[in-house]
């Protein structure tokens, strides 16, 4: 089951989805039995793409051939995918939640930690320059101003927008968002397409996140700018308070998570696309083709406001 496999081993392989446990008894047995147990333990993790966790040395090993990733190349024109969620509790996220999803990151999509990071193009620091306390310092100084942070493959950017004030504007309602592009390429690899399933989820409720997707290219949404629901789904879709009571077909074909969010996935491609599990979603609370205007039935406030 995979609430048995230990934490320290969940972040070295993607996809880690079971725990076999090997026991040798007596401890006095002959040195030959231990060299047996070693070689029945590399055979077990290269045939199934894992890792071994010897308990009593404190060691993990991954045996020949088993990598987190093959090179994956990039090509001029690269297919790629896009995580995104949309919240607004940009306190809490100041507070603690930047260094939690720090922590999700560094623990288990090492590539999405930054490489370089900086106020323009191309970045002018290097994490193993600076090192992790200067990032996380000079993002808290500059979260407002859209840091450029570069990732390592698969990874191609990651980007955190908050605004300065969540709510509505004379343009319109402004949320946070965060989102992550990786290479398409990738999800043909062992393990990448549960990984990133998981690491979706689990950062969708740090954020208690209104509303989130994975899908192919760029969000029909545009960047903070909240207008409604995507018309067209992507490849997943998760939806959190206000849109779960506007939405209830969703949410009675999703699946929840522990925190009371609802969603629907397709990242293994079982299916068509989202809208052979899905109706169409409601039009009144799709954002509209008029980028001056928002759904019929927004949940927030405004989100507009008046010119006195």
């Amino acid at each position: 089951m995979e609430e048995d496999i230990p934490e320290e081993v969940l972040g070295e392989l993607p996809g880690i989805s079971y725990f076999t446990e090997i026991i040798l008894e007596p401890i006095g047995a002959p040195k030959r039995a231990f060299q047996i147990l070693k070689k029945i333990s590399k055979i077990l993790a290269q045939s199934s793409h894992g890792v071994i966790f010897d308990e009593q040395e404190g060691t993990i090993s991954s045996p020949s051939g088993v990598k987190r990733m093959e090179n994956v190349l990039v090509k001029e024109d690269p297919s790629f995918l896009q995580m995104t969620w949309w919240f607004n509790d940009d306190h809490t996220f100041k507070k603690t939640g930047f260094k939690a999803l720090l922590d999700l990151i560094k623990t288990t999509m090492p590539e999405a930690m930054p490489r370089r990071y900086g106020l323009y193009e191309p970045p002018q620091f290097k994490l193993s320059d600076k090192g992790i306390e200067h990032f996380i310092e000079f993002m808290s100084a500059n979260l407002h101003e859209g840091v450029v942070w570069y990732p390592s493959k698969p990874f191609t950017d990651v980007h955190i927008g908050i605004p300065d004030k969540i709510g509505p504007t004379r343009e319109g309602f402004r949320s946070c968002y965060i989102s992550i592009n990786f290479l398409e390429e990738v999800m043909v690899q062992p393990g990448w397409p549960l990984e990133i399933k998981r690491f979706w989820l689990k950062t969708s409720e740090l954020l208690n996140s209104f509303y989130g997707e994975v899908r192919r290219g760029w969000s029909p949404v545009s960047a903070w700018w909240w207008r409604g629901l995507p018309k067209k789904l992507g490849k997943a879709a998760i939806l959190g308070k206000p849109y779960i009571d506007l939405w209830p077909n969703f949410v009675n074909k999703a699946k929840q998570t522990e925190n009371g969010l609802f969603y629907i996935e397709n990242i293994n491609k079982d299916y068509q696309d989202l809208h052979s599990i899905i109706t169409e979603i409601p039009e009144d609370i799709v954002q509209p083709k008029n980028k001056q205007k928002h759904s019929r039935n927004c949940p927030f406030e405004g989100p507009f406001l008046k010119y006195k």
